[in-house]
């Protein structure tokens, strides 16, 4: 009960954010820069991106238009900005995933993620919720995380873990969980997260590790129960469900999913812009009701960092990411 009336403050809609800003910290006074994202509107990117734009210009006075362009993993995204002028004016917004684990599946990638592109700074962190249809769960005993993967290692306990895309965060996640566990969970890959969704409310699958924007409000309405997060510490805004932390006689307590979010510009773009477009992040982060509009999404706001440091995270990220395409043998040709 606790959980769900956290989870009912954390939906509900929230004014929007006033646009009134000094010109200050802008890249152009007659331009509006370029955010690129890899998803359709209404994607998580999308989201992020437009919540960062009016702060953006609530803050700093420089106007902000994000561009959609999806397909092909992210890389049309992230071609547009590798092409573009290195001015300070076309940026991209791409997952994590793109630098780490998209490299490790797709061997003849057409892009070089360090070659193309300059990764400038981080913005957001997210990760995944383990959910259950809470019927089933009543039935079946699943009252926490370590009992869901206690029964799947029963002989003839199976279980069916709805995947949002193939080689995606939950699909290598699960991947993981089942090889370390010695649990018995088949991925079954959807395109896309909402048609997975419908069938766990169905009942045609057993679970599903997601991201959480349209998750909450069923956890909220009591017909999905939240089981676990995907990162190795709870989020502060879900206190009462465990991290993978939690589970180390499992043998997945140093499984740490978080799918931060790298801002990046066109190669060569000058250092005296990177610390620009660095500065403007900075003081978006200051603008009243976006923690409260990104938390509301399931996400979490980063510190943006200098690029010397968001670069070395990326290298260290690497290993991690490269394991779990390993385990689940996800490949894209």
């Amino acid at each position: 009960m606790i959980l769900r009336r956290t989870l009912l403050a954390a939906i509900l809609p929230l004014g929007a954010m006033p646009l009134a800003a000094p010109a200050l910290g802008q890249i152009s006074a007659n331009r509006p820069m370029r955010l690129i994202v890899p998803n359709p509107p209404g994607g998580q990117s999308d989201t992020i991106a437009r919540l960062y734009g009016e702060a953006i210009q609530a803050t700093s006075g420089q106007a902000v238009v994000v561009e959609n362009r999806s397909g092909a993993n992210g890389l049309l995204a992230m071609d547009v900005v590798a092409k573009a002028p290195p001015d300070g004016l076309t940026t991209g917004l791409f997952s994590i995933t793109m630098f780490t684990s998209l490299p490790a599946m797709m061997p003849r990638m057409p892009l070089d993620v360090e070659r193309d592109v300059t990764a400038i700074t981080s913005v957001v962190t997210s990760t995944v919720l383990c959910v259950v249809q809470e019927r089933r769960a009543r039935e079946r005993g699943w009252t926490d995380f370590r009992a869901l993967v206690e029964w799947a290692k029963r002989p003839g306990n199976g279980l069916t873990n709805g995947a949002a895309s193939s080689g995606g965060a939950s699909h290598l996640l699960t991947a993981t969980i089942a090889r370390r566990s010695g649990a018995d969970i088949t991925v079954v890959p959807y395109r896309g997260g909402a048609p997975a969704l419908n069938d766990l409310l169905a009942g045609t699958i057993d679970m599903a590790f997601d991201f959480m924007p349209a998750l909450l409000p069923h956890v909220a309405a009591g017909t999905l129960r939240a089981l676990a997060v995907g990162s190795r510490e709870r989020v502060p805004f879900l206190p009462d469900v465990p991290g993978m932390g939690d589970f180390a006689d499992l043998g997945i307590g140093d499984l740490d999913l978080q799918s931060w979010n790298v801002l990046s510009g066109p190669a060569g773009l000058p250092p005296e812009l990177q610390a620009r477009t660095v500065e403007l992040f900075r003081r978006a982060n200051t603008h009243p009701g976006l923690e409260d509009r990104l938390r509301q999404n399931g996400l979490l706001s980063l510190p943006p960092v200098e690029p010397a440091a968001v670069r070395a995270r990326i290298l260290a990220d690497r290993p991690r990411w490269a394991e779990m395409v390993q385990i689940s043998g996800a490949r894209i040709e």
